[in-house]
């Protein structure tokens, strides 16, 4: 039943991929069948189905969108999920796994980006003269003041800046988030069965390792030193880095609150307050992360010898 539903999803894969919503969500559901197929031995039949998928999507009287734009697309949503199943069927740490998956699946997003910069540029300047017109005849009908709607525009503008200028990290961290879940899918699906699977563990006890410190400390200071392309590319590490940082910064304050047998409304409050606050949370958990980083509060390192 479940090579049969991934031989389907694969050999539809050129349709589907044009429904944005719908492609997000089954690009995840595809990634945990093929990491799945690898595991059961059944990744032959649906191999077949991808190959089916590229044929439809590559040839001329069948395909939906140009080779040169669908080819990494189709790379991204099947190799790093194949490779990741392959590798921890073989017992490789799942950590490592991970890792060169997410890298892969981060190549072929900047493949997809070299086709889409200028269309998705494009969109979000339409967007955003769009409403920077809405704001300013609606705050201008409404009696505010010419400073404060130019200041609005301002931020507007800046906003747009960076979206424009991060949006090859945004897809990254986009892509590595499917695979992410597409993973812990097949832990909790491994876990029911009380088969064994080599997860990332329990969340409290999430790390960075701290040699990613040098990577974060180059980006940090290429971006200060240098102008043009390589500046963007590096806040754009930065920024792919800041949400690792986070997540694990949660995973420490998550060990936190445990540990203070806090209420679980209190829990609650805590991390709706933390969310609110959107990027003043992000920048807070990602600093606490980072710092965690280097000092290990939880003696990670001894209770994974130990």
């Amino acid at each position: 039943m479940i090579v049969s539903v991934g031989v389907v999803v694969a050999a539809t894969l050129p349709y589907w991929e044009l429904i944005p919503a719908v492609s997000y969500l089954l690009e995840i559901i595809l990634a945990a069948l093929l990491m799945m197929a690898v595991i059961e031995g059944g990744i032959r039949i649906v191999v077949f189905a991808l190959a089916a998928g590229f044929i439809i999507g590559a040839f001329p009287g069948l395909a939906t969108m140009p080779l040169a734009f669908f080819l990494p697309i189709w790379l991204k949503a099947t190799v790093p999920a194949i490779v990741l199943g392959v590798m921890v069927d073989h017992g490789r740490h799942a950590g490592r796994s991970f890792t060169v998956a997410s890298a892969l699946a981060a190549l072929f997003v900047l493949f997809i980006y070299a086709q889409a910069a200028g269309m998705l540029a494009k969109q979000i300047g339409i967007m955003s003269k769009s409403v920077g017109s809405l704001i300013t005849t609606t705050m201008g009908t409404q009696g505010y003041s010419t400073e404060m709607i130019n200041e609005l525009t301002d931020s507007l503008a800046r906003f747009k800046y960076w979206i424009i200028n991060l949006m090859p990290g945004i897809l990254i961290i986009s892509a590595i988030a499917q695979l992410f879940i597409a993973f812990l899918m097949m832990d909790w699906y491994y876990s029911r069965r009380d088969s064994y699977f080599p997860g990332f563990g329990p969340f409290i006890y999430w790390k960075v390792p701290e040699k990613l410190l040098y990577l974060l400390g180059a980006a940090l200071a290429t971006a200060l030193m240098v102008q043009g392309d390589m500046e963007i590319a590096a806040y754009n590490v930065v920024f792919i880095l800041s949400f690792f940082y986070a997540v694990c910064g949660l995973a420490l304050i998550e060990y936190l609150l445990r540990r203070l047998r806090l209420p679980l409304f209190i829990k609650i409050v805590f991390y709706l307050g933390l969310f609110l606050m959107q990027l003043p949370g992000l920048i807070l958990a990602s600093v606490v992360g980072l710092i965690d980083s280097h000092f290990d509060f939880r003696k990670i390192r001894a209770h994974s010898l130990g």
